[in-house]
């Protein structure tokens, strides 16, 4: 045979066996792809152990969310609840009166700004050691000072005395004020309430996944 004939065939052997082996692998490559596309069948038992381990935190977690509830409830519930919030505001009131009633210390503060004033007037009309420019000077400020305490003291009279019967209404409104209390108070249980059904519900979701692990599959399937 010709050498030439002989080279034409080793090329096509070679050309032919390159081919076969492309040709090989991409069929490999799809068979491997469409096994990943396949549905991977469910394992009944790891199935199970994962209801098993969602149940498990779920009914731990609403344990804790009920016992939480039921404390909520029980200090809302108590008959002395709604009574001892409104004490305590009556208490703050009480504290409010007497600071701000006649005669007590809002009364005096102006007064003390007042008086501190003068003496400060009275003693500069006496004292030589200042020049007369710097007495005349400081004279004018404090009757100034005076001037502005006086006025801001009416003022503080003025706001002391509409505070004092704001609070004097509020305290004789206290058994009303008490049953509004009441009212906010089972506001907040019937929150709590709705809240404890949305959490039952939800561990309602994991009790179905756990029966559904362990009820057995149909024949045949």
């Amino acid at each position: 045979m010709p050498a030439r004939s002989r080279f034409a065939n080793i090329v096509f052997i070679s050309v032919s066996l390159s081919l076969a082996a492309v040709s090989g692998a991409a069929t490999t490559a799809a068979v491997a792809a469409e096994a990943d596309k396949a549905p991977q069948v469910a394992n009944p038992v790891d199935d199970f152990n994962r209801a098993v381990v969602e149940a498990k935190k779920s009914l731990g977690d609403l344990s804790s969310k009920i016992e939480e509830s039921s404390k909520q409830i029980e200090g809302l519930t108590s008959t002395e609840a709604a009574r001892a919030q409104v004490a305590e505001l009556q208490s703050l009131i009480a504290d409010a009166l007497g600071q701000v009633a006649d005669n007590g210390k809002v009364m005096t503060l102006g007064q003390k700004v007042v008086d501190y004033a003068r003496s400060k007037e009275a003693l500069f009309d006496q004292d030589t050691k200042f020049s007369a420019e710097e007495r005349q000077f400081l004279l004018k400020e404090w009757r100034r000072i005076e001037t502005e305490a006086k006025r801001a003291t009416d003022d503080l009279g003025s706001a002391r005395r509409e505070f004092t019967e704001l609070l004097r209404q509020v305290q004789a409104r206290s058994d009303y004020i008490e049953e509004l209390q009441a009212l906010n108070n089972a506001q907040q249980m019937l929150d709590v309430i709705k809240k404890l059904a949305g959490e039952v519900r939800a561990a309602s979701g994991s009790m179905k996944s756990l029966i559904q692990s362990v009820t057995a599959p149909a024949p045949g399937i």
